[in-house]
């Protein structure tokens, strides 16, 4: 009984958690009952219940899919991002100007590269320019919209492009894609006490 309780207290309090920093307002009680499809979901796959909404638990660092090229990534799980960014080994712009705000609504040619060697090129229009706070600087990159897949999930969101060669993942997966799908769960013992099944 005590076990069963302390499984209930945390997956309480994971939940309460993920609606917190993913911004919850999709993920109230009281929220329509949470459908799973199997056929989409990974095996293995856990799940934290928050009434009857159902959130996939994922470690600090999942293995990411970028829909139209098929490329797949390791990208750093990390809540305190808003966007997501990934690695982008060149681009070029229509009509380039030196004004990065002048390049919105212009096509941009970019060549995804993961760490396997793999490439794809893809075209999008750039949607902003937004000023990025890194570790070390503030800088300007472009945004474009891709579709992302983790764990039966596909959701297109606004990706700033970067050159993430010197970093330890080539993409970094953000608030914008996390909201209301996922809890992230850093460690394996925490991860054995909220499993859930589909």
């Amino acid at each position: 009984m005590k076990s069963a309780l302390t499984t209930t207290a945390l997956t309480l309090v994971f939940g309460i958690v993920s609606w917190s920093l993913f911004g919850g307002s999709e993920n109230r009680v009281g929220h329509p009952a949470a459908v799973i499809d199997s056929s989409s979901v990974s095996e293995g796959t856990s799940f934290v219940f928050l009434g009857e909404t159902a959130l996939r638990l994922i470690g600090p660092v999942a293995k990411v899919q970028e829909d139209e090229s098929g490329l797949a990534f390791q990208a750093r799980v990390d809540t305190g991002a808003k966007r997501c960014s990934l690695h982008v080994a060149e681009w070029f712009i229509e009509d380039d100007s030196p004004t990065m705000t002048e390049n919105v609504g212009k096509t941009i040619r970019f060549r995804l590269e993961n760490r396997q060697g793999d490439s794809r090129w893809l075209e999008r229009e750039i949607a902003e320019v937004a000023l990025i706070c890194t570790s070390e600087d503030e800088e300007l990159r472009y945004l474009v919209p891709l579709e992302l897949h983790l764990d039966g999930i596909d959701r297109q969101v606004l990706v700033s492009l970067n050159d993430r060669s010197k970093m330890s993942y080539p993409m970094l997966l953000g608030r914008n894609y996390l909201a209301g799908q996922f809890v992230v769960d850093v460690t394996e013992a925490q991860r054995e006490l909220l499993v859930g099944s589909p």
